[in-house]
Formats: structure tokens, sequence, C-alpha cells
């Protein structure tokens, strides 16, 4: 599969600017668009590693982290919309709740929630990265969650057959509505949420060994970028982007055309780099959010009907029920 960067050719260049992002949005401070992913992720890292030396409370880092993120980011989206039509009502608040309570919590809570039960599991259970310095243990044990992570999201997109229909059904949730925005990320069915953070996140550290700061600065990067990834402000991030995944990039992955609706990396993004599905389009913005064909799946708002697709009919995985929207 073909990695798209910005030095493609002219004809992309043109619809990136057909698509700029200030159409139909608000432009922010350039500290806003600059600064809001350094600061934050330097106050997530740091408050984490504070916690670490001072022998703090684990749980309660979390929890801080947790709310101060998504004041400071649902903030921002208030003020300075990158499209106006994303932005977060209270029509699909009413809709975010009720997958709020069929998962449990946000995804960004969850990560959390089995951020504290891998903490507690872990703590006297040895493996291969338990007595590693934390330097080389929270790089692996991000890159073995975030390599599993990746397979699976990408097979909820484009593995074929029965077992493929079955994950795309369970994930389609997440790519109904046609907002992003940081509260929309708990629109998810609790089948994919149990896939994601229980078997390819804490069974994969139970098995690491990963000790609890490990996982404390593990699930600290996780969820910041689980956030702002969703973040429906104009966050820049420059070259970081080929590392970690943030808004530039998760916009497109919920993309309703499928030349763009890459990125299946959640944290690290040059795992897209590597297995070719990368798409990275500065300073532009996705025409139409969703999946290609509205009209194949129930409303996001229609609940119950969203909770029954995993165990209805043959619905092929990804967006292939329907013909590419070419916005080139």
């Amino acid at each position: 599969m073909k990695t798209v960067t910005p030095s493609d050719s002219d004809d992309h260049k043109q619809s990136s600017t057909k698509r700029h992002w200030k159409i139909g949005g608000s432009t922010p401070p350039r500290a806003v668009t600059w600064l809001t992913w350094p600061i934050l992720f330097t106050f997530n890292i740091g408050l984490a590693m504070r916690a670490i030396m001072q022998h703090g409370n684990y749980s309660s880092v979390l929890t801080t982290l947790l709310i101060t993120d998504v004041v400071v980011l649902v903030t921002l989206e208030s003020l300075f919309p990158v499209q106006r039509q994303w932005k977060m009502t209270w029509r699909s608040i009413r809709r975010d709740l009720k997958y709020i309570v069929a998962g449990g919590a946000t995804f960004a809570v969850i990560d959390g929630v089995f951020g504290l039960a891998s903490i507690r599991l872990n703590t006297g259970h040895v493996g291969p990265i338990t007595n590693w310095p934390l330097y080389l243990s929270v790089p692996v044990a991000l890159l073995v969650v975030e390599f599993l992570n990746y397979w699976q999201h990408r097979w909820s997109h484009e593995l074929s057959g029965s077992l493929g229909s079955f994950l795309w059904r369970s994930h389609a949730a997440h790519h109904l509505p046609e907002q992003v925005y940081v509260l929309m990320h708990p629109a998810s069915h609790p089948i994919n949420g149990f896939v994601v953070r229980g078997l390819v996140t804490l069974l994969p550290l139970y098995y690491l060994g990963a000790s609890p700061e490990t996982v404390l600065l593990f699930s600290t990067i996780v969820t910041f970028q689980a956030l702002i990834s969703h973040c429906n402000v104009d966050i820049r991030a420059g070259w970081f982007n080929y590392v970690f995944v943030g808004t530039e990039l998760h916009r497109f992955h919920h993309s309703a055309s499928l030349s763009e609706s890459k990125n299946y990396a959640v944290t690290l993004s040059f795992l897209d780099i590597i297995f070719g599905t990368f798409y990275y389009r500065p300073g532009s913005l996705p025409e139409r959010l969703g999946v290609v064909d509205p009209s194949a799946y129930p409303n996001s708002n229609e609940f119950w009907q969203v909770m029954r697709l995993p165990f209805e009919g043959e619905l092929e995985q990804g967006f292939s029920i329907a013909p590419v929207a070419d916005l080139r």
C-alpha cells in the first residue's frame, strides 16, 4: 500500500489547497496551533515522572491528567473549531453519553482503567522487561502493544472473510459520526473496546512484565495521544507527526474517502510509514468524515441498532461496501 507524503504529485497539492483548514472554521493563534501539543505532552510526561520520583499515587495521577487534558482540549475546541460542522452539540453529547455508559467510559478512560489494572496485576509479576530502565521498558511496551494494535485496527478495516466482517462491524461505530472532537472518542462498540484495551493492551503488558512505573508512563502517552488526535482544533506537531499520531493524521483516518482513510496506528505513526499506510496532508482537511455510504449503516444516534451491528448480516469490512468517493 502506498505511503502518501506532502511531496507527492501536484494534483494532490491542488486537492490539499481546495480543502484548506481555514474554510468553515476558526483560525487559532499560532501559539495554540504550534504549542498545544508540545506543552501538553511535556506536562503529561512531567507529572507522571514527578509521581514516580516522589512515589505518588499513580491512580490519582492518571485521573488528574485525563481531566486536565479533556478540559483544556474541549475549551480550545469551543474557541477555535477547525470545522464548525464538526463541533460538539447537545445532540451529539446525548449520543456520546450512551456510548460512554455502554462502554463503561470513553476510550481515553478505558486506556486509564486498563492502565490501572495493569499496574495492579503487574505488581510482583516478573517478565522480560520488569527490571529494565524506563528509557528502555517504556519504548518496548509501546512498540509491542502498538504493533498489535496497528494490525488489529488495520484488519478491522481491510481483512476479508467472516473474521474481517465481524471486526469491522464491531469497529464501525467509531466511524459512523460525521464529526471528530475530543468527546466523540467513546463512540465505539464495547466489543471493540474489549479487544483493543483488554486483549491488545492489558495482556501484552502483563506478559512483558511491565512495572507499575512503565505502565504509568505508557498509559500517560497513549491516553494523551488518543485524546488530542480527535481534537477539532488546528493543532500541529511538525516533524513529530512522523513519530506520534496526532490531530493532523488521525482526522484523515476518519475521512469518508478511501484514498485518505489510512493511518491505522493509534499512537506511533512510524508504523504506518513502515507498513505503507501513512497519509499526511499538512494544512488540509478531509471534505467529509464518516463512511462512504451512510445509508448502508444505522445512524450513529440509533444506539441499539449500532450495538446490534456485530451480530447482524455480512457487512464487509472497512469502507468497501460503497464506491470510492474520489476527492481528487
